[in-house]
This record gives structure tokens, C-alpha cells and sequence, in this order.
């Protein structure tokens, strides 16, 4: 093995590694989000914008705008 294909195959070593390391970090990011409850804020906070914006005749047909009445 050539010095040049040594080189190589220290880029590719080092590429692999970078890679994996950033799989895991965003894995980690994402299980930190969902188990923050961050998710279940904005979901409710949609549901009010949209409950807020629609008749109220609509209102009594939608099952999350009557949960959120109460």
C-alpha cells in the first residue's frame, strides 16, 4: 500500500466516522424533542388558532375545539 492509498483510506475512515457521529447526534436531538413535550405545545396552540378562527357552528362538530372549550 502506497502512501496515496493510505491517505485514502484515512479520508474514508475519518468521512465514516463524521457521518456516524452525526446520525447519532440527530437521533439524540430528536428523542430530546419528542420527550420535551414541545411537540404537544405547538399541537395545541395550532388547535387554538384554529378553533378561534372557525364559526362557532363548526366548532360544536370538531372534537378537539369542544375539548379545548371545556
Amino acid at each position: 500500500m502506497d502512501s496515496k492509498e493510505q491517505m485514502e483510506s484515512w479520508r474514508v475512515a475519518l468521512i465514516s466516522v463524521l457521518c456516524t457521529l452525526a446520525g447519532v447526534v440527530m437521533v439524540v436531538f430528536i428523542y430530546g424533542v419528542l420527550t420535551s413535550g414541545i411537540i404537544e405545545v405547538i399541537k395545541e396552540d395550532l388547535i387554538d388558532d384554529y378553533c378561534s378562527s372557525i364559526p362557532i357552528s363548526e366548532k360544536r362538530e370538531i372534537k378537539e375545539c369542544m375539548i379545548n372549550e371545556i
